[in-house]
């Protein structure tokens, strides 16, 4: 009975006003049940107060009566409920008290929630002052809970500790500050003990005393465990340890530098999570300081820059101790590198003059330098490539943080890369990251643009030359299949043995796909360090305009003969021995990394070949790279392209880049693996959009006009054209995916947690899903570019109601000039939109909601707008306001005199129609509430100008006629008699007709609702739409779909991954 009731009243806990539950003082009530001798009626009481721990109050008394509810009221007899409940699931009391150690670990856990949310969403809630008269009862029940051995309860509140240390008054507490001391010596020991624990998880060792059993039987393997130990647990953990030098810098750096020193001795070389903890918690102090320092340079906070002065000056014998650390671990050679770049809070320039400076620079580029060449081959080769890998980061994170301190030795940083650059023992992987070092570098450094350019030509040059080596081979797809050594691999499948000619052949077939690969990787991070964002003032775009010329074209060849080898035409003629030449090996086949890549689960055989016997296992490894080479060399010649597009001059220097271009997307388009479009669009398509016109260093509305006829010049001749390949070829895979049989499901959920083995079906539908979504990424990067020269549909409603103009802003999202385009072409307009409703027909919520999400703030403006040119303006203010709106798309405004124009019939056939379709569509439950928001405000908006939101009146250019018979009379064209408004509205339910029919809808009713939602509020417009149309909406009913169908191999719930919206 007991049970029942608090079930009964946590059923109303999440609205009931806080006001009933003070007054019924519900808080001390229920805790009391804390100590209950019963496990289900304990867990659902704490379930309750955790309820209510979450409840804010508005405004007033209410802001403060939860919280005092639990630690004030009876004199905190609440708070000592939970103090003693809390008690009793410890180990010294759990088998005294409950049945089951889990159940306790769970009430914990509920516990400490409570707790957290007191502290973290009231108690320190913004700008509040501190309500408690004894907040020490607190603290101490915090501080318990944070000691706590088992990190599922721990967690918890260890986050409200941050938000704690970071409020203005209660970090001022005498209460709270005294217990800094203690806060601050358990934080740093639980970091080594976490750290010792997830050593112990990963080499699988014994870990009784280490962590508590229940706690770990919380999850599905040890290896979860140990992620969550060392992301979530050592994160929160880290963090109070910055806010805790944050605080005090100079003391707290006095008090753990006696602590951190001996363990960078010989005897810990080999005490791995001891060394972990000691490498993250100097990281977190340098970082600290270094933002302490920099927040009181720009604030002028003289207190904290004279605390941080005083912290520096013990750091260097910090630094020299780290750099000097040695280890044979190579994963603790690598955790050593990955904190050398910290200490750049002790090498800026203004701390270069003295002697420490300079020394801890020299130890950490030597130690840096020491780590860059490793043996080829042998048992630890990876380890040792992650470790070479490891160095070069840590130079360019360096780079980029003191560019200025590095550049004072410049003339030795050069020659040390140079020396290793010429190493035959350096990896080609090490020598393209230690050019990335040297471009940060110059990038970064306080030069003038003149000196920097000429610092960089150095470096860039030689990727240059070394692209034209191979543009021979780049000629056609015959000379790209001899280069990548396909011939050679026929002659060793046809005489059935690898000779010695043969195998060098593959060896410098190896080479030079390893020189290719080398040059577009170490290309496209130069461009990366170089290029950077559009606002970025240490960008080196200019450098790469004076070569633009020499980059583009070799791309365009590489990426033409890659598309090339799908298509059998371009091979098939050759002089071939053997029989597996006919299928190409299998080099086309999807690699098994771009297998996981696709599905993020295991995959259930190896489809990385087929061929079986001792010829094909001898030849397989060659197979393999070659097929690994062409993946790689794709993914970055697309990258590099997208990149290249931020330079201005390459749509001005490179020839006939308009018409290359296009050649690249669809000379092969119809044999192209469906996997490519994906990154295709993505990482080149996208970002050539999205910066032709729009330029680092350039404005927008300054350039307008060159950088529209650039657009035009450049994208007119392969965007429609993608625009009919992307329909036609998405509409025949979907539609093939709907009629192998589909089932609703939630598409948020990803193939990692199926329990079925993922088949090849089940790949290729999220194969289309991908492309799906980058397409539909595209297609918003469009919408959004027209929407920047529009403001919001309100906003255009109330400057037509108070005939005040406001300026657009051109800055922002999207593409102003493209938008400028879009707008000028009334095909390149029409395209957009008609592209955008054809994605809302597919089957992918993800999709959908992106489209719709960007329909729902410009539809509703070009309605405003499509309807402006159907009145009388009233005054030359308004006129001015409609011309400049309407001028802005006037082509697509143009209509005959017995028609209107294409964007209003767009606006009331076409989107309507989709957005009904998806309304309909058991595939889009989710996306509902948005299309009936498109709708509504679509139907809302057309009354605005014949409204009492509008005070003056708008004359109709076409009054004359019966708007009910001659807007219906002709089925192809909507006739602007009558109020224009009317008419709209008219035309969206004759769009409806047929489904309102089908569902069994009156259309009276509906248009007595369209007449309603016209007066109301936007808000409200939305909600009466919903309440007319809800019998026509697609529900997920059970019977709608065959047992068949729901357990098909194509379920949608194990195929979709989670995408961000626009």
């Amino acid at each position: 009975m007991l049970l029942l009731l608090v079930n009964t009243i946590t059923t109303y806990l999440e609205w009931m006003p806080i006001k009933a539950v003070v007054a019924t003082d519900l808080v001390p009530r229920l805790a009391a049940l804390l100590s209950v001798r019963s496990d289900q009626v304990r867990q659902q009481v704490a379930t309750a107060l955790e309820i209510i721990s979450r409840r804010i109050g508005q405004a007033g008394d209410e802001r403060d009566a939860i919280l005092l509810q639990f630690v004030e009221l009876n004199d905190g007899a609440a708070l000592s409920a939970i103090a003693h409940a809390y008690a009793t699931t410890l180990s010294a009391q759990v088998d005294e008290h409950w049945d089951d150690a889990s159940d306790a670990l769970k009430f914990a856990c509920s516990l400490a929630q409570i707790c957290a949310n007191l502290a973290s969403l009231h108690w320190a809630r913004k700008n509040a002052q501190n309500p408690m008269t004894h907040p020490e009862r607190f603290i101490e029940l915090l501080m318990a809970m944070s000691r706590d051995p088992r990190y599922s309860v721990s967690v918890l509140v260890l986050g409200s500790w941050t938000t704690i240390v970071r409020h203005s008054s209660l970090s001022r507490l005498p209460q709270v500050t005294a217990v800094f001391s203690a806060l601050t010596e358990y934080t740093t020991e639980a970091i080594f003990q976490v750290c010792r624990a997830a050593q112990a998880l990963a080499v699988k060792s014994q870990t009784d005393g280490i962590v508590d059993e229940t706690d770990m039987d919380q999850f599905d393997s040890a290896a979860e465990f140990r992620v969550f130990l060392t992301s979530e647990v050592r994160r929160r953990l880290v963090n109070i340890v910055r806010d805790m030098c944050n605080i005090d810098p100079a003391g707290f750096v006095g008090w753990i530098l006696p602590l951190l020193l001996p363990v960078f001795s010989p005897e810990n070389s080999s005490n791995a999570s001891v060394i972990e903890a000691a490498f993250m918690i100097v990281d977190a102090v340098l970082t600290t300081l270094d933002d302490a320092e920099q927040r009181a340079l720009s604030e002028g906070d003289e207190d904290i820059a004279a605390q941080v002065r005083q912290a520096r000056a013990p750091c260097y014998q910090l630094g020299h101790r780290v750099v000097e650390f040695s280890a044979n671990d190579p994963h603790m050679v690598v955790r050593q590198l990955q904190t050398l770049p910290s200490f750049a809070f002790l090498l800026r320039p203004a701390a270069m003059d003295s002697d420490e400076a300079r020394a801890l620079l020299m130890a950490i580029l030597q130690k840096c330098a020491a780590t860059l060449k490793h043996p080829l081959d042998g048992p630890n080769v990876r380890d040792l490539r992650l470790v070479a890998r490891r160095s070069t980061a840590a130079l360019v994170r360096l780079a980029i943080a003191i560019p200025d301190s590095l550049m004072m030795i410049y003339a030795d940083l050069s020659q040390l890369v140079q020396s290793h650059i010429a190493d035959p023992d350096v990896t080609r992987t090490v020598k393209g990251h230690l050019s990335e070092f040297q471009l940060a570098l110059i990038a970064g450094a306080s030069r003038t643009l003149a000196e920097r350019k000429q610092l960089a030509q150095p470096v860039v040059q030689p990727i240059i030359d070394a692209l034209h080596e191979l543009m021979p081979a780049l000629q056609s797809p015959t000379e790209f299949i001899t280069l990548l050594g396909l011939p050679a691999l026929d002659q060793a499948y046809a005489q059935g043995s690898i000779s010695p000619d043969i195998r060098a052949v593959f060896e410098a077939a190896r080479s030079n796909r390893a020189q290719l690969g080398q040059v577009l990787t170490t290309l496209y991070v130069c461009l990366n360090r170089t290029i950077g964002d559009r606002n970025s003032t240490l960008n080196l775009v200019s450098l790469w305009n004076d070569c633009i010329g020499d980059l583009v074209p070799p791309i365009l060849l590489l990426i033409r003969c890659l598309h090339a080898m799908w298509n059998p035409a371009h091979y098939q003629h050759l002089s071939w021995q053997s029989q597996q030449a006919h299928g190409l090996f299998g080099v086309l086949d999807m690699t098994e990394g771009e297998r996981q890549s696709i599905i993020g689960g295991e995959a259930e055989a190896d489809h990385t070949s087929s061929t079986t016997g001792s010829q094909q296992q001898q030849l397989a490894p060659e197979t393999h790279a070659i097929q690994h080479t062409l993946g790689s060399l794709l993914s970055s010649a697309y990258k590099c392209l997208g990149r290249l597009s931020c330079v201005p001059d390459m749509f001005t220097k490179v020839p006939d880049l308009a018409d290359n271009f296009a050649a690249c997307l669809f000379a092969d388009a119809e044999v192209m693996a469906a996997r490519h479009w994906r990154h295709l669009l993505s990482d080149v398509a996208m970002p050539m959009l999205q910066n032709v016109g729009n330029w680092p260093g350039m404005d927008a509305s300054t350039h307008l006009d060159q950088s529209r006829d650039t657009i035009g010049c450049f994208a007119a001749s392969w965007l429609s054209p993608l625009f009919a390949f992307c329909t036609n070829k998405l509409d025949a895979e979907w539609h093939t995916l709907v009629t192998r049989g589909m089932t609703p499901s939630n598409q948020a959920s990803g193939l990692q947690s199926a329990e079925v083995s993922v088949t090849d079906e089940m790949v290729h539908e999220q194969i289309v899903r991908d492309w799906t979504r980058a397409w539909s990424q595209l297609v918003v990067e469009l919408l959004v570019s027209v929407a920047r020269w529009f403001p919001d549909a309100a906003q255009i409603e109330n400057e037509l109601a108070s005939a005040s103009r406001v300026t657009v802003s051109l800055t922002g999202h999207g593409n102003a000039a493209l938008g400028a385009f879009i707008l000028s072409s009334a095909d390149a307009l029409a395209g957009t939109l008609t592209t955008a409703l054809t994605v809302l027909k597919y089957k992918d919520a993800v999709s959908v909601q992106r489209v719709q999400q960007q329909l729902s703030d410009l539809a509703p403006s070009l309605v405003l707008i499509s309807l402006l040119p159907m009145y009388s303006p009233p005054t030359p203010t308004h006129a001015s306001i409609s011309n400049a709106y309407t001028s802005r798309i006037q082509g697509s405004l143009t209509a005959a005199e017995d028609a209107c124009s294409s964007v209003f019939t767009w606006l009331a056939t076409d989107l309507t129609s989709a957005l009904v379709d998806v309304l309909r569509d058991p595939f889009l439950i989710s996306q509902q509430t948005m299309a009936l928001a498109v709708l509504a405000d679509l139907l809302f908006y057309s009354s605005s100008i014949a409204s009492d939101r509008v005070p003056q009146h708008w004359s109709f250019r076409n009054s004359s006629g019966n708007i009910d018979q001659r807007a219906m009379d002709n089925s192809d064209k909507i006739v602007p008699v009558g109020d224009p408004g009317l008419v709209f509205r008219t035309a969206v339910q004759r769009t409806m007709a047929h489904a309102l029919q089908t569902a069994n809808i009156s259309a009276e009713d509906v248009a007595n609702t369209i007449i309603q939602l016209t007066t109301t509020s936007a808000k409200r417009s939305r909600a009466l739409l919903r309440a007319s149309l809800h019998t026509m909406l697609a529900v997920e009913k059970s019977q709608l779909f065959s047992e068949t169908k729901a357990t098909s191999k194509s379920v949608d719930s194990q195929l979709t991954r989670n995408a961000p919206a626009s």
